[in-house]
């Protein structure tokens, strides 16, 4: 039998279009299509013999992905270099990505196609391809419509049973023992959940949702955490916070008021320097000593703006502050979420409920 080849360890200056192994004209199908492979061939998961390596080259090229497939990104990127992505939720923030950001970068771009298709053949595109795609919800013993009486695997592809440690059927299990690291929770289940998978996540108005980019900033007893960059992983809404995941195994549980999120702009209303009105911008800090945001604008470089200057981008979440009436003083201190801008009025217009909108001006909203 022939012996097995030692993975090649990615060199750690190298740049984000060699970890990819693309040209810097490269477009964004050829990115994915590099990216798809390279994350693929480098999960730990699939390498348990040499997982730690695995891991770092995994780490890298999800790094490199992250920033080349985000337009804004990839500008700055190339006009700067790795120093000019500090900051801006990629790449080149001073160690790299850590193992939970790579596999967020993983599992956002393969969506609701099997990870791990390449083992079987499949090579089909993100989309219009032959990817296999899976409805885990409707499988026999996976706590579908069809599940929990010992149904056996049927819909998987060839020999993925096999991969999960033999494990037949599945309905009735108490957990999904013999399962490869990583996988159950891919699935969506728990150890122990038996019939039922994960409850799905349900969006609020007023909650920042899973896997959002913030940075932490303003906390007085543990201040050593401020400036640094994370996501959030939960919301308790008993205690009113979120649980942050700050990199090598750090969590924070921190108040809205304490995060500021990776969010896009648009710079408005700027009288010393017009020609920054309409430019797209990404919040990558604040100085709480001038109140005043630091934002990279495209294709200008990192400024130094107030909030009034910088217009969410929908879906962004604010706090209301400062509304008199009595009509909307109710809505003071409360977390909406951002529809849209009415550029005409100079006023958002929040999703504060399922059926109740908010019309507000800048100067009413804080994030």
């Amino acid at each position: 039998m022939p012996s097995k080849v030692p993975m090649e360890k990615l060199p750690a200056d190298a740049s984000y279009y060699d970890l990819l192994g693309v040209p810097r004209s490269a477009t964004e199908q050829e990115i994915n299509k590099a990216y798809k492979k390279l994350a693929v061939k480098f999960h730990p998961d699939k390498n348990p013999g040499d997982k730690e390596l695995a891991e770092e080259n995994f780490k890298k090229v999800c790094e490199a992905y992250e920033v080349l497939s985000n337009a804004e990104k990839r500008q700055t990127y190339d006009q700067f270099g790795k120093q000019g992505m500090s900051g801006m939720g990629g790449g080149g923030m001073g160690g790299g990505f850590s193992r939970g950001q790579a596999e967020e970068v993983f599992a956002q771009f393969f969506g609701g196609q099997d990870p791990f298709s390449v083992l079987f053949g499949q090579q089909g595109g993100m989309s219009g391809g032959s990817g296999v795609q899976f409805a885990f919800g409707g499988m026999p013993g996976m706590g579908g419509k069809g599940g929990g009486k010992g149904g056996g695997m049927g819909g998987l592809p060839p020999g993925f049973a096999q991969m999960m440690g033999g494990m037949g059927g599945m309905g009735g299990m108490g957990g999904m023992q013999g399962m490869p690291p990583g996988m159950e929770n891919m699935l969506g289940g728990g150890r122990g959940g038996g019939r039922g998978g994960r409850a799905p996540h349900v969006e609020q108005p007023g909650v920042l949702p899973p896997s959002t980019r913030i940075f932490v900033k303003g906390l007085q007893g543990a201040a050593q955490h401020n400036g640094k960059s994370g996501h959030v992983e939960a919301y308790d809404p008993t205690a009113g916070r979120y649980t942050v995941d700050i990199g090598d195994g750090d969590a924070l549980k921190i108040r809205f008021d304490n995060l500021l999120q990776n969010a896009s702009c648009l710079v408005t209303g700027m009288q010393n320097r017009p020609e920054l009105n309409g430019k797209s911008a990404t919040i990558v800090g604040y100085d709480e000593d001038k109140g005043r945001y630091h934002a990279d604008i495209m294709g200008t470089g990192r400024a130094s703006l107030q909030g009034i200057n910088l217009i969410l981008g929908k879906d962004a979440r604010g706090k209301v502050v400062g509304l008199s009436s009595d009509a909307a003083s109710k809505w003071n201190g409360q977390v909406g979420k951002v529809l849209s801008f009415d550029h005409e009025a100079g006023r958002y217009v929040l999703e504060m409920s399922a059926d109740e909108q908010l019309r507000i001006k800048p100067a009413n909203l804080v994030f």
